[in-house]
């Protein structure tokens, strides 16, 4: 197992949690502190929606960490051996992880994020590399272009679904802020197996290369923010690139 799989699992936690709180804070008249019992009474609202939006948004990304091509997806599910087992999205989630060590794995990180929801707050850095044993996750030098693509994929749609559960007002520049310092989490949990150390001084192009590891990677993560985002909201998003 890659780092793939959990990384783009917590990517959508984080991402649709921030969606939702980055809207509340907008909507309130004066600054508050985002305590836990304050993450816990926003979030309230929305548990019911997140495993709709989970299933929604992590199908395709699931799909390309798996499967070389979403043809040999389609032909598994449409044999006569599977087709007449789907009778839910979890039946597709079966499939669409490819093996049944790949379909538990999912399984625990959903509850192991869902549940930091329940506690509170978003899983951290330190909280998610702590889950794992020593030697699962590996530091990743290579360019990895379809994890990065669907990892973006996953933070900048399930921010913007986030967002829109919580009937945000404003499409403001600021989602890029919330949107670049997302990226700059999550892809941590991709490419690396530790926490990145960085300068409180490092400008926001050196922090991305480090976290990015190589040119291809941010050019990757560069590229599927502006074409995703372009996809969600009807401008042009290049000025922000």
């Amino acid at each position: 197992m890659s780092n793939a799989q959990p990384a783009i699992i917590r990517a959508f936690f984080a991402s649709f949690a921030e969606g939702i709180l980055s809207a509340d804070a907008e909507k309130a008249t004066e600054p508050v502190e985002l305590t836990p019992q304050r993450v816990k009474q926003i979030m309230l609202t929305h548990y019911e929606e997140i495993s709709k939006h989970f299933f929604d948004i992590l199908f395709n990304p699931l799909a390309i960490i798996h499967y070389d091509t979403a043809e040999e997806l389609i032909a598994i599910l449409k044999s006569p051996e599977v087709a007449p087992t789907l009778n839910s999205p979890v039946d597709l989630f079966r499939h669409v992880c490819r093996t049944e060590e790949a379909h538990e794995d999912m399984v625990t990180e959903y509850r192991r994020n869902f549940a930091s929801l329940l506690g509170g707050k978003v899983m951290s850095l330190d909280d998610f590399f702590a889950g794992f044993p020593e030697g699962y996750l590996t530091d990743s030098a290579g360019h990895q272009e379809r994890e990065v693509r669907a990892l973006t994929q996953v933070v900048v749609r399930s921010f913007f679904a986030g967002r829109k559960a919580s009937q945000a007002t404003t499409t403001s520049g600021t989602n890029q802020v919330y949107l670049f310092r997302l990226l700059l989490d999550s892809m941590q949990t991709l490419l690396h197996s530790s926490p990145v150390a960085m300068d409180d001084d490092l400008d926001l192009n050196a922090a991305f290369a480090k976290v990015c590891r190589n040119e291809g990677n941010m050019k990757t993560m560069l590229q599927t923010m502006q074409q995703t985002m372009q996809d969600i909201l009807p401008v042009d998003m290049t000025p922000f690139l």
